[in-house]
């Protein structure tokens, strides 16, 4: 049985999903473009301070870090919007890696509409609760950083589930493997998220994340 990380990039180096790659990295990235313009962020201490180099170190210290952060709300806010982008092509990329892949492994139809809707509102409300308990860290050096990506991470954890997932099981069937195999979809998809961190893998990458996710439900239904 193949590492689906290893199975996932030799697919994704096909022309085919080449090609797919280039949507969601575009629609995420003119929503971006049109939205959020950080250079335009000015902090003034003038009123402050008195001394103009305090000022002016101070200001600069603010505006460096204004930016930083905002380039992090930014990633994992353009990393969550792609993945979104890329649900209304999961369907074809599930269906090409089980041609390819695994004819042998029958499909029985996967999460209807309405159950898709319940479970997706379902994990955004989870998400607002963990991003309000996270709330707590946030005024922690080093934690911070950890506590801002948690409901980040959740959120995009569980959109690929349920959207590769979703493509393969029934949504009974899929709770039940989810709760079977809960800490390797965990760490695949924790990988994965980690992966986002680097500047524009999140946006450029997405095909290849619903790749792996597909190998890895394939092969966990094949078992």
């Amino acid at each position: 049985m193949q590492n689906p990380f290893i199975a996932a990039l030799k697919d994704f180096l096909s022309w085919k999903f080449l090609g797919l790659t280039l949507l969601p990295f575009l629609v995420t990235f003119l929503i971006f473009g049109a939205v959020w313009d950080l250079s335009d962020i000015q902090i003034s201490l003038g009123s402050l301070t008195g001394v103009e180099w305090l000022d002016s170190a101070l200001n600069w210290l603010l505006n460096f870090f204004v930016d930083v952060l905002g380039w992090v709300v930014i990633a994992a806010l353009s990393t969550v919007t792609a993945t979104m982008v890329i649900g209304f092509f999961t369907p074809y990329i599930v269906k090409e890696i089980h041609r390819r892949h695994y004819p042998h492994i029958e499909i029985e139809g996967g999460i209807g509409i309405f159950e898709y809707i319940w479970l997706l509102l379902r994990s955004l409300l989870k998400f607002l609760g963990v991003a309000l308990l996270s709330l707590i860290f946030y005024f922690i050096p080093l934690l911070n950083y950890i506590a801002f990506h948690i409901p980040f991470y959740y959120l995009f954890s569980t959109l690929m589930t349920l959207d590769v997932g979703g493509e393969i099981y029934r949504a009974k069937e899929l709770e039940e493997v989810i709760r079977k195999h809960r800490g390797k979809i965990y760490t695949t998809t924790l990988i994965l998220y980690l992966i986002t961190l680097i500047p524009f893998t999140g946006m450029l990458l997405q095909v290849y994340f619903v790749g792996v996710m597909a190998h890895l439900f394939f092969q966990l239904k094949g078992q």
